[in-house]
């Protein structure tokens, strides 16, 4: 027999495979080439033949004071359990890696790698770990065959105790020539039935849709920009940033007919209609959203959850939204909301003040709804309200807007903006019209915060519109919010989410909307009605790479991962119900009629026997998952037992041995090695026979010639044979070690009167 030189190779891949999953899942590129280089320098040292083993005394206490660290993790709660648990293994990796010194070790490293998948595939349901997942597996179903190899070939050169050098090289040809293969026939054999039984697995045993922490997947909100809660708050713009991560995407219908043209799409998320100014009690610089108790509506999954009060409208748009988690409870939909369905059982609120969505808790999962909009601000049956009155406005932006060149001019000459400040609202839309025009024209738009220390206590507003002339979204919409307030025009802040040609997808007909399309823009009340402005300068400019190969590339992987997240990821039992809907109509479509009345009885049957089980199959699972638990926990425990009475009675016979002097790790070593000596001093022992502790093993073994001449011949001959392995250093293979002890039992049986140990050394 060989080494299997494919083995190590293939455990090394795996493990990169492992910790690259996991780093994709954690969103973790640090970790991802702290660790790999880890494991690129261990393979090298392995190949290069410099790597010396850990001592296990210091592998031990670096595991235990990584376990420290995770329990502190988890019980702040500063991170995702899973994660935190993912990596603590992510350092056993290590651990292992430069502590490995026999197959033990490599079984081990083979479970971490597995746990480690788990613990991301628990939390990602990204496409490239996908990709990387499905790769794992069947790289791991190789290397856990050529493992198994592995172990039986070192077994059977431990058995058989023959050099490489006398093996018939026309053997080891045969054998090399073969080997591959064969793993690979073997492989892809096994592979084949894996697959066809995770198909059928998948689709008639889809997940459900429990909570808990393994079902469904637990996904890591995005982070998406400010805005988002009931607040934006100036002193934290520096957190902006441009990212390309996917925060939903939506599909579009204009009367029952999917839009493919690209046209802009604006998505209201979250309406805030006070601004605080330097009021330290409220936080300075802050726009909030005014609390309104009373003004919310609930709606479950299921229902087609109408609007009360909604405007009716002969066009509508109907948007399918599939919405990552955002950490928050915020929904995005087009103006106007008729009616929303959610695909679970979430509960939703609706203001009908400012029409705001939100979900009761913050959204930690994929969801999913359908919204129809008129794509019309509803126009407010008791006004706009007073809740805008309340905001704190600097009197330089008062001033700001009066000017004639921001606010325009009436047929005397004078500004516009006085007539609101009069009484006379003829002319707010007007007014709102020229101060968007005058914000799109004379600022400028930019992401770079800089100089936003430079307005110390100044109100940022204030500083945007006189000092610095460009800025944000954020800026643009505040500032013309606040223009119209200070005149005594209704208008609110609205964030959400603002599409163009280059975020739709014509691979799919739907938006991929990404967090750098966040927005901010403006609606003011013009006497019947609430409008949109948009006073954003350079909006358009922001997108990046909407063209060219990369941009096509990119679009082609998003519509990938859009099938995969919602074909694969959130495939549930509602849609395992779909499917076998639609297979029964095809089937019944071809089949007779009796065929069919027949197929319906038998599925009938079906369903029912699967609701059945289905009802116990919660209360099996939660006994079953105790009683692992349990045997877990009883198994850790009884290792841990039998391993330090293990290490005690080795310490014992060192002791009897001689051994106490060496260190304990030297100790453990020998007493490996000498044990048959030990069985031997019992053996005299029980016959009243002990070694003076004068006497050195060999003086003693010269005092035993009043033995029977065969006993006294092999206690002499094993006695030489622990001298060369105590001062010599040799070295007994375990087949070695196997013969020693039954010579040792036979001597033993010899003394009792028994047939003479003739068994050779």
């Amino acid at each position: 027999m060989y080494d299997i030189r494919q083995f190590k190779p293939a455990l090394y891949i795996l493990l990169m495979l492992g910790v690259t999953g996991f780093a994709l899942a954690a969103e973790a590129p640090g970790m991802w080439l702290l660790v790999s280089g880890g494991i690129v320098i261990n393979a090298w040292l392995v190949k290069t033949h410099r790597f010396v083993p850990m001592p296990r005394l210091l592998a031990n206490a670096v595991t235990l004071a990584a376990l420290a660290i995770v329990a502190l993790e988890v019980r702040a709660g500063d991170t995702s359990p899973i994660l935190t648990v993912g990596q603590y293994i992510i350092l056993l990796h290590l651990i292992k890696l430069f502590e490995q010194r026999a197959n033990r070790d490599y079984a081990q490293l083979l479970v971490l790698s597995l746990l480690l998948m788990v613990a991301a595939a628990i939390s990602t349901a990204s496409l490239l770990f996908g990709i990387c997942f499905i790769i794992y597996m069947f790289l791991s179903l190789y290397c856990c065959l050529l493992f198994h190899l592995k172990v039986e070939a070192d077994q059977a050169k431990d058995d058989f105790d023959q050099p490489d050098e006398k093996i018939n090289p026309s053997t080891l040809q045969q054998d090399q020539r073969y080997l591959s293969r064969s793993m690979r026939r073997l492989t892809g054999l096994m592979s084949m039935v894996a697959v066809a039984m995770a198909v059928v697995v998948f689709l008639f045993f889809p997940r459900g849709t429990g909570e808990g922490m393994f079902s469904p997947v637990q996904l890591r909100p995005s982070q998406t920009l400010t805005g988002f809660s009931d607040q934006v708050s100036f002193q934290k713009v520096a957190q902006i940033t441009k990212s390309d991560d996917v925060a939903a995407r939506v599909e579009v219908y204009y009367d029952d007919h999917r839009l493919l043209t690209g046209e802009p799409l604006l998505l209201r998320g979250s309406v805030l209609d006070q601004y605080t100014g330097n009021d330290p009690t409220l936080g300075p610089w802050q726009w909030r959203r005014a609390a309104s108790p009373g003004d919310g509506e609930q709606a479950y999954a299921g229902t087609m959850f109408p609007i009360p009060g909604a405007t009716s409208s002969p066009h509508l748009y109907t948007q399918v939204i599939t919405l990552q988690p955002t950490g928050t409870n915020k929904l995005f939909a087009i103006a106007g909301v008729i009616n929303i369905k959610p695909e679970r059982n979430v509960s939703i609120h609706y203001s009908t003040r400012d029409g705001v969505l939100e979900t009761a808790e913050p959204l930690a999962q994929q969801l999913q709804y359908t919204v129809t909009s008129s794509g019309e601000l509803p126009d407010p049956e008791d006004g706009p309200g007073d809740a805008w009155k309340n905001s704190q406005i600097d009197p330089d932006i008062r001033k700001y807007a009066l000017q004639p060149n921001v606010c325009g001019v009436d047929d005397a000459g004078g500004p516009l903006a006085e007539h609101p400040l009069n009484g006379d609202h003829s002319f707010d839309s007007q007014i709102a019209t020229n101060i968007e025009r005058h914000l799109r024209t004379e600022f400028k738009y930019t992401l770079d915060l800089t100089n936003e220390r430079k307005w110390a206590d100044k109100d940022p507003i204030v500083a945007f519109l006189y000092d610095f002339k460009e800025g944000h979204c954020e800026f643009f919409a505040g500032a013309m919010t606040l223009m119209c307030q200070s005149l005594g025009i209704p208008a609110r802040f609205v964030v959400g989410f603002r599409c163009g040609v280059d975020d739709f997808n014509t691979l799919g007909d739907y938006y991929s909307v990404k967090q750098s399309n966040a927005h901010a823009w403006c609606e003011v009340y013009t006497g019947q009605k609430w409008e949109t402005f948009d006073p954003t300068s350079g909006r358009e400019s922001q997108s990046h790479g909407g063209r060219g190969y990369l941009a096509g590339l990119r679009k082609v992987f998003d519509f990938l991962e859009y099938k995969w997240a919602n074909s694969v990821v959130a495939y549930d039992r509602n849609q395992r119900r779909n499917l076998v809907e639609a297979l029964d109509v095809q089937i019944l479509a071809r089949a007779p009629l009796s065929g069919g009345q027949s197929l319906m009885v038998w599925q009938q049957k079906l369903q029912n026997q699967w609701s059945k089980w289905q009802s116990v199959q919660m209360s099996v699972a939660s006994t079953i998952l105790g009683a692992v638990i349990s045997l877990m926990l009883l198994g850790m425990a009884a290792a841990i037992f039998w391993y330090l009475l293990e290490r005690w009675r080795m310490i014992r016979r060192a002791r009897r041995i001689g051994l106490a002097t060496l260190p304990t790790p030297e100790q453990l070593r020998l007493v490996r090695q000498l044990g048959f000596y030990d069985d031997l001093l019992q053996i005299l022992e029980k016959h009243h026979i002990a070694r003076p502790a004068h006497l050195t093993p060999l003086e003693f073994s010269q005092t035993l010639s009043f033995l029977p001449s065969g006993a006294y011949d092999d206690i002499y001959r094993l006695t030489k044979l622990f001298y060369r392995i105590r001062y010599g250093a040799a070295l007994l293979n375990p087949q070695r070690q196997r013969q020693l002890i039954t010579v040792v039992h036979r001597l033993g049986h010899m003394m009792d009167g028994g047939s003479r140990a003739g068994d050779s050394l």
